[in-house]
């Protein structure tokens, strides 16, 4: 067993350290790195600390035991989430920590990854730059975009542009029933939502699907500042507005998309 290090301040450096000694040493695990705001290189005092190791799937639950073992010799785990399997990412197995010597934002994302799972977080423009913490096999280098990322997002345009205008009535159908609560939550899902994908699609496209993530740094300035002011309606009559407001951008924009605009 490790000593307990209940004593010694548990800080985002500290964990970090922790978990490459828990991970370096196992034979499965070929690489580990950091990605989300270290990758992006705007990690602050409210990020979460994303890891990914690399493995063999069959040997993923090893890996998470000894990962929990020497975290909890650091500070007791408090909370644990064990996520089901992901049909988007097969080879990838994830869970995230709470420890209780933290506070709330600085939780661990843990993911095993295979090495064919890899090359998906490998693309610089929308992953960022990995801050490596070990490699043994050189498998952490950047990777172009996948293939099939244009036809993805046309894809998705093709949807917004059928979806978009037969939804609508649903936000203004609840405001005039009396239900605000089903009122905004349609008016996020079915008119902002879309909205947000089809601006990164014209402002960042290497990340149109991203939602409502990053939207400060992927966005230009005045279009967050025109979405941040669509997020909040203050009653119905308001949300109402807003939705016309919404839908007008949402229309500028296809037809800017389709001009060929900023696709930075």
């Amino acid at each position: 067993m490790f000593a307990t290090l209940h004593d010694m301040p548990v800080t985002r450096e500290s964990i970090i350290d922790c978990c490459v000694q828990a991970l370096q040493p196992l034979s499965p695990v070929r690489a580990a790195f950091l990605g989300g705001s270290e990758a992006f290189g705007r990690a602050d005092q409210w990020s979460d600390i994303d890891l990914v190791s690399v493995g063999p799937q069959d040997q993923a639950d090893d890996v998470f035991a000894a990962l929990e073992e020497r975290l909890q010799a650091l500070s007791p785990i408090v909370l644990k989430l064990v996520m089901p399997p992901s049909s988007l990412w097969p080879e990838l197995s994830q869970r995230f920590y709470r420890l209780r010597d933290t506070d709330e934002f600085l939780m661990i994302d843990f993911c095993q990854v295979t090495p064919g799972q890899l090359t998906t977080f490998l693309e610089p423009a929308r992953h960022g730059t990995p801050v490596v913490l070990f490699d043994h096999d050189g498998l952490i280098k950047p990777v172009p975009l996948e293939s099939d990322h244009d036809e993805r997002m046309h894809t998705r345009l093709a949807w917004h542009r059928a979806a978009f205008p037969m939804f609508q009535n649903l936000a203004r159908k609840a405001v005039l029933r009396g239900d605000l609560v089903e009122a905004i939550a349609v008016y996020h899902s079915h008119t902002l939502r879309p909205l947000v994908d089809v601006l990164r699609m014209l402002h960042c496209p290497v990340r149109f699907d991203y939602g409502f993530r990053y939207t400060s740094y992927d966005l230009p300035a005045q279009v967050t500042a025109n979405l941040r002011e669509l997020m909040w309606p203050q009653d119905g009559q308001d949300l109402l507005a807003k939705l016309e407001r919404a839908a007008t951008l949402f229309s500028d924009t296809v037809v800017a998309i389709d001009a060929g605009g900023d696709e930075r």
